[in-house]
């Protein structure tokens, strides 16, 4: 059975290495705390450190390492480059290094089952070497050596394998029985989730996607902009802080770091994010608690679309279905020249008689 040594219940150790500093609330611990809003937030270095960077895990108890699962970005910042070392005590080697432009990057070894990571994950296999590095392993580094244009970041690490055959049996079984019986919640969790995904989908409960709404006003956001930092808010809140900001004198900055906005670090827009909030918006149009929310895309403007995009109903003769040459007869129904020259004027839908001088030509554009 495989396990995550990077998950919360093996306390274990990891840390920065060299002179590195972390950004406030972004620290390296986030990638292994119990807090799961932490763990999301994931590990961002200060604005002013450079490539390379790195950070070393330690193992609670000699581990088998059989793929190690990376999430390469954190709101705006993305790392591109990335070097694993692993091995016991000081005695590490590198056992692979990679650059992607990917979001999600898994170095693994030849055995891994590679199906069950989708074409989001950039993969790379250990080195031919790695075997004695990566059996019985005490550390793992992950080194950073490359950016895009931004900090060093780290959104996710995941690290699978094995409790090594060296750790006593007892010991062995007593680690896999904690990770099973901590698997339990989850599953819950999870079918907690599912059966709430489908009372939405059957509109009985209506629930909105934390991610939707404003980082700072709470609301839904019409035009989601990302900062520096990670947060997601609405383009109109930016618009607001950088008003702040220069009618006190200062340099328009991010206001959860206070950092100066530069031409490398400022807010973004985030379109597949707006898709996903004007999709939503336009599936639950019909419900109360989104009619009052202020919104760019919505039932209006969906509604407005679809009678653009629907086509005209035909007009043609009551007689004969001829669509052109009509007239309009007193009861309102329509006739073409050739069926109001028979000798009896009458309408063959209610059956009433007229005089010809009561017949008006038909105009489309009337």
């Amino acid at each position: 059975m495989l396990i995550n040594a990077c998950d919360p219940i093996f306390n274990a150790n990891i840390q920065l290495d060299g002179s590195c500093i972390s950004r406030e609330d972004y620290s390296v611990e986030n990638l292994i705390s119990p807090d799961a809003g932490l763990r999301k937030r994931g590990f961002l270095c200060e604005t002013f450190i450079r490539p390379p960077v790195s950070l070393t895990f330690s193992f609670p108890f000699a581990f088998d390492i059989k793929y190690v699962v990376i999430g390469t970005r954190v709101g705006g910042q993305k790392s591109s480059g990335f070097q694993i070392w692993a091995g016991r005590s000081n005695n590490t080697q590198k056992i692979c290094s990679m650059i992607t432009n990917k979001e999600m990057i898994v170095f693994h070894d030849n055995s891994t089952d590679l199906s069950i990571f989708g074409n989001n994950y950039d993969k790379c296999c250990f080195n031919i070497s790695a075997s004695r590095n990566i059996r019985s392993a005490e550390k793992l580094s992950v080194g950073i050596f490359k950016t895009e244009n931004s900090i060093p970041a780290i959104g996710k690490l995941e690290i699978w394998g094995k409790v090594s055959c060296c750790v006593p049996k007892e010991i062995r079984q007593s680690i896999t029985r904690n990770w099973e019986e901590s698997r339990i919640p989850k599953k819950i969790q999870k079918q907690i989730n599912n059966t709430q995904l489908a009372t939405e989908k059957n509109g009985d409960t209506f629930i909105m996607c934390d991610d939707f709404l404003d980082s700072i006003t709470y609301e839904v956001m019409t035009c989601p902009m990302v900062l520096p930092c990670g947060k997601y808010v609405d383009s109109s809140t930016i618009e607001k802080c950088i008003e702040h900001d220069t009618m006190y004198g200062r340099t328009p900055c991010d206001p959860f770091t206070g950092i100066p906005f530069t031409d490398k670090l400022k807010p973004m827009p985030v379109p597949e994010l707006k898709g996903r909030i004007d999709s939503f918006l336009i599936k639950h149009a019909d419900d109360d608690n989104v009619k009052c929310i202020p919104r760019a895309v919505g039932k209006r403007s969906f509604s407005f679309y679809t009678e653009r995009q629907t086509k005209k109903s035909k007009v043609q003769c009551s007689i004969c279905n001829e669509n052109c040459n009509l007239y309009y007869l007193p009861c309102k129904h329509l006739q073409c020249r050739n069926c109001l020259n028979t000798e009896k004027i009458e309408c063959n839908v209610c059956h009433s008689n007229f005089h010809r001088s009561q017949i008006e030509k038909y105009h489309e554009n009337r």
